[in-house]
């Protein structure tokens, strides 16, 4: 069990937020970047510093990370080497949605490289196990919902490929050279990429305008196209 360094949060700025939690910079070191998690987030935070680990390791494009630390009301976070002028590809088509079809070139590319690597067996979590323990975990379905949910889960084919377990266009960055990376590993596993697949396809069609718009910064219709 790892014990988290406690740090002083007034020694970082505040750079950014969202609904899991909160980025800064370091004030006398802009090269290290801290991931604050909300305080109902720690099991989040402890599965994000495990597999950045083992991601950053088996040579998958992510941020460097560094200690585990926590602070003094009890939020747990993580430290990485910062990515300097770094964009996401969401925050890219909002900006230029006119460079659509570059962008999710490039992102579909980048994506093709993930789903052909094959991590060290038993690495991460299987991408069959994860899912089937969120759906028993579910408060809001019925014992035949999960049933169904299960056997279709366990129908889907197997494989050892590496998946982000939450991929979408937020979740990688790039920067002006070119250098691109994934960022948010807490659900890192292996399996089929149908299910990476899968999680894009909730992201562009099955959430709301509006909740496009607030996560990120576009609309259906160009969430759509890309």
């Amino acid at each position: 069990m790892i014990t988290p360094e406690l740090i002083n949060l007034k020694d970082y700025e505040l750079s950014g937020g969202g609904k899991l939690g909160e980025s800064f910079i370091k004030r006398d070191n802009p090269d290290i970047l801290l991931k604050i998690y909300s305080i109902e987030r720690r099991q989040m935070a402890l599965d994000e510093y495990e597999r950045a680990w083992k991601v950053f390791k088996s040579g998958i494009s992510c941020p460097e990370p560094g200690e585990l630390v926590t602070t003094d009301d009890g939020r747990l976070g993580i430290l990485f080497k910062r990515i300097h002028d770094k964009k996401s590809y969401a925050r890219a088509l909002s900006e230029h949605p006119e460079l659509l079809d570059k962008y999710a070139a490039e992102f579909a590319d980048f994506c093709k490289k993930l789903h052909s690597t094959r991590p060290e067996p038993g690495l991460f979590p299987s991408a069959k196990d994860q899912h089937i323990k969120g759906i028993m975990d579910n408060p809001f379905l019925t014992p035949d919902e999960k049933e169904g949910l299960k056997r279709f889960i366990m129908n889907l084919p197997d494989a050892d490929t590496a998946l982000h377990g939450d991929l979408h266009y937020g979740n990688v960055i790039f920067t002006p050279d070119g250098q691109k990376y994934l960022i948010d590993l807490s659900d890192f596993c292996t399996g089929t990429p149908l299910f990476d697949i899968g999680v894009m396809l909730v992201q562009t069609q099955l959430i709301s305008e509006e909740m496009s718009v607030e996560l990120y910064h576009i609309n259906k219709t160009v969430s759509m196209q890309f």
